[in-house]
């Protein structure tokens, strides 16, 4: 009877730090976000068939918001913060490519 009761909480256990972990790793919208009829398939820089840039940061386990290099066709650029999850970047005759810097926000 007792070994039922501990699997029993256990189990509950689990399920309600899944719950717990999988609510809190769900990303806030972006404004720029990626359609919802577009496929994402690989992290980091790439251009859509409307050529718009976008910045896909996959994690893992552990949620980071993490330094990306926006690089422009004509001046320096920008460093921005994204969260993760895909953000629009801008049309691809502005921005040239963007990469992660080694670096947190």
């Amino acid at each position: 009877m007792t070994v039922r009761n501990s699997l029993k909480k256990a189990l509950i256990g689990a399920t309600v730090v899944a719950g717990l972990v999988g609510g809190a790793a769900a990303p806030a919208a972006a404004s720029a976000a990626a359609p919802a009829d577009v496929q994402i398939s690989a992290c980091g820089f790439w251009v859509n068939a409307q050529a718009w840039a976008f910045y896909t940061h996959c994690t893992g386990s552990v949620y980071t918001i993490v330094q990306v290099k926006v690089v422009t066709r004509s001046g320096p650029g920008s460093l921005i913060c994204v969260r993760p999850g895909t953000v629009g970047l801008g049309p691809n005759s502005v921005v040239s490519n963007a990469y992660y810097t080694g670096r947190l926000c």
